[in-house]
């Protein structure tokens, strides 16, 4: 219950956050601790700092879709217990069109 209530923090930092300038290199460091999350709280605190940074340099649209994706994945394998490895694999995967 607890972690689905941190992953839904992953949909309101998105809006939460437009009157602060975020930047691209804040975006990358985030992107770069996201695959070496330890758990599974680790891996929502660093998808929760890309995305944060991440604001504004990529459309809303985009970004909400990611957002959904993303958060959906975490939940779902955590209920099923996927090492955070691999979903860390994944969630950087799919972040990676935004720093590349």
């Amino acid at each position: 219950m607890r972690f689905t209530f941190v992953t839904a923090m992953l949909a309101s930092l998105v809006m939460a956050a437009p009157a602060v300038r975020r930047d691209l290199d804040g975006a990358k460091g985030a992107y770069g601790a996201i695959a070496g999350s330890a758990n599974d709280a680790a891996l929502v605190a660093n998808t929760n700092t890309f995305f944060a940074n991440l604001n504004g340099v990529a459309s809303s649209d985009d970004i909400n879709q990611s957002v959904k994706q993303v958060s959906d994945q975490i939940s779902a394998n955590h209920k099923d217990k996927v090492p955070t490895q691999l979903t860390a694999a994944w969630v950087s995967s799919v972040l990676n069109k935004y720093v590349a």
